[in-house]
């Protein structure tokens, strides 16, 4: 294996509509019920693949509060605002719903691992980046896209990196 190349940071901010309308756009299929995560996730793996090469890609991604917060808004909605939710409004809230979208939209993304984050974000990076190598190194893959998105009330942040051989 040649040295790993790490890409700089990529930091995307969005309001819900432009999020939700740059995702839908993204996305190879359609995104029913998805959620702020994985449009957060399709975006962020547009930026890092656009104009390169199909090859075997990895992503791994995380979130301190996203899927916390997703759960939060649904069960408030039936507590508070004494609204029944869609069937599916609280699965859509799950991170790992994600994995089958970003495949079907990105062939070339033969895996999809979502961690959560807790504690110091840089030793999530860390812990983040680590895996990737092992993967590259294990040659199971030869590209690797690490992402932290945090959907927001006002603002939806994504930061991505890409690793690669």
């Amino acid at each position: 294996m040649s040295a790993l190349c790490i890409s700089e940071m990529l930091e995307q901010r969005f309001d819900a509509a432009a999020l939700s309308a740059l995702a839908r756009k993204q996305s190879a299929v359609p995104l029913r019920r998805a959620g702020a995560l994985t449009e957060l996730a399709i975006i962020g793996v547009a930026a890092c693949l656009a104009g390169k090469p199909d090859r075997s890609t990895i992503v791994l991604w995380g979130s301190s509060t996203g899927a916390r917060e997703a759960g939060i808004r649904v069960v408030a909605d039936v507590v508070i605002a004494r609204e029944s939710p869609f069937p599916f409004d609280f699965l859509a809230t799950q991170p790992i719903l994600a994995a089958p979208l970003l495949q079907r939209s990105f062939p070339c993304i033969e895996s999809a691992l979502y961690q959560p984050w807790a504690g110091n974000a840089e030793l999530c990076w860390q812990r983040m980046r680590t895996l990737a190598a092992i993967f590259l190194q294990a040659g199971r893959h030869v590209r690797a896209l690490c992402g932290q998105v945090e959907p927001g009330e006002n603002e939806h942040i994504g930061r991505w990196q890409v690793l690669e051989d």
